[in-house]
């Protein structure tokens, strides 16, 4: 009986054992390419062509009751295609942890997608256009090495968009990762459990052509104040799932976070968002000069820069310029709305 009391002790000790044999002696050591600034005579437009009759808004991170509901999570799948159909969005991801729902699988703006990562740091992905789920994972502080061999296995579907989630939360990623870390596409910079700008300036100064993402990362869909708070715009996808990624791809999206009105019932989520979607009008990019125009005064603009410098900031105004200097390598622009509304452009950069 003594025996097989010290087996049944002796089994989660040998379990843990080799999981930090896995994760810190197997894992391979990434050789990581060395990493400098923008550069280029070219400044990229992320927004080449706006087209105001085609503007969707997007979230791709909701979890809902799932696994026996061991995770954390409310309703089911229906219930978050129906409640972010009714504030006028056009993709509505359902992220369950390692499962790819399949509801609405059959209709044109269907975003396959999982919530990828079993760690202590929150140290997770978000899955884009999955056809199946990548499994292997590692428990314990992750160190780069295995942060990156995750990313890369992950990345071996070449038809997948990756997202760091949250990465400010429980610095899950911090800013001497994104120095170096790559192939991935997307930063989340707003979650209700974190704003990671910090994150996304390293990486955009160390010369990753990186995309913001804003996502609810609801766990509770029918909670009025929660939802529908951060966002992502997206122009020209044709309210197809192929539209929504070339669009992606390509940058020309904005992260929304909105403070919280409380009371604010879903048609009133709606109709503001509907005034949200139509606030960029142009953006122009001649030589190294960049222009944006909005359809109503700003409260405030800040222009971002190199290591998250701040450039320039304007107040009450509808339109921004700003011309590159020979030292600037990338610009991005925050704008501040009236009523607290936070829109976070995405980068312009040399190339």
């Amino acid at each position: 009986m003594r025996k097989l009391y010290r087996l049944l002790w002796s089994l989660p000790l040998l379990g843990i054992s080799w999981l930090l044999i896995d994760q810190y002696v197997l894992c391979p050591t990434i050789q990581f390419p060395v990493t400098e600034p923008f550069k280029g005579q070219r400044i990229y437009n992320p927004y080449l062509s706006i087209d105001s009759a085609d503007i969707e808004v997007a979230n791709f991170h909701a979890h809902t009751k799932s696994w026996g509901g061991l995770t954390n999570g409310h309703g089911d799948a229906r219930d978050v295609w129906r409640r972010y159909d009714s504030m006028g969005y056009g993709f509505y991801g359902v992220s369950q942890y390692h499962h790819i729902d399949s509801f609405g699988q059959h209709l044109s703006n269907y975003v396959p997608v999982y919530e990828h990562g079993v760690n202590v740091k929150k140290t997770h992905q978000l899955v884009l256009g999955a056809k199946s789920v990548v499994w292997k994972d590692y428990i314990f502080p992750q160190t780069i090495d295995n942060k990156q061999q995750i990313i890369n296995k992950i990345a071996e579907d070449p038809n997948v968009l990756i997202v760091l989630n949250h990465p400010g939360m429980k610095n899950g990623y911090d800013t001497s990762d994104l120095k170096k870390l790559y192939n991935y596409d997307f930063v989340e910079i707003l979650n209700p459990q974190a704003q990671s700008f910090s994150q996304w300036d390293a990486a955009l100064s160390s010369g990753h052509p990186v995309f913001g993402l804003a996502d609810d990362d609801v766990h509770n869909v029918f909670n009025n104040d929660i939802i529908g708070r951060y966002y992502t715009i997206v122009y020209g996808t044709g309210r197809n799932r192929s539209g929504l990624f070339h669009s992606l791809k390509q940058g020309a999206s904005i992260a929304v976070w909105v403070p919280e009105f409380k009371g604010e019932n879903l048609l009133q989520k709606k109709n503001r968002m509907q005034a949200n979607k139509q606030l960029l009008k142009t953006v122009t990019v001649q030589g190294d000069s960049i222009s944006v125009v909005f359809s109503k005064e700003i409260e405030r603009i800040s222009l971002v820069g190199q290591n998250g410098k701040l450039l320039n900031t304007f107040k009450q105004v509808s339109s921004v310029s700003y011309t590159f200097s020979p030292q600037d390598t990338y610009l991005r622009i925050e704008a501040l709305t009236k009523d607290g509304t936070r829109f976070y452009l995405n980068p312009f950069f040399r190339y």
